[in-house]
């Protein structure tokens, strides 16, 4: 009597066992693929913001001001951050 229902319960833990490795791998395989289609729509916005910036003319030169412009502004120094202004307007 006892074996039939050991037999049993050793069959259902393989079985659970199995279905639950299953959905891991599953969810491992579901996951690699998010991540590659996640970096390639990265990688398109990317692209399409720097075409977007290159039309516009904007060069590395007019980011370096403009971020030298924020952290003046942030500091308090507001001559300062209007002397980047400035240059940023002369520079376009």
């Amino acid at each position: 009597m006892i074996q039939p229902l050991f037999a049993f319960s050793l069959l259902a833990s393989i079985v659970a066992v199995s279905i639950g490795c299953a959905r891991i791998v599953s969810w491992l395989l579901d996951r690699r693929d998010y991540t590659a289609s996640h970096q390639s729509r990265e990688a398109v916005f990317v692209a399409q913001a720097r075409a977007e910036l290159a039309a516009t003319g904007w060069t590395p030169d007019h980011e370096t001001l403009y971020q030298a412009e924020i952290a003046a502004t942030k500091r308090g120094d507001l001559l300062g951050a209007a002397r980047y202004a400035e240059e940023q307007e002369r520079a376009a």
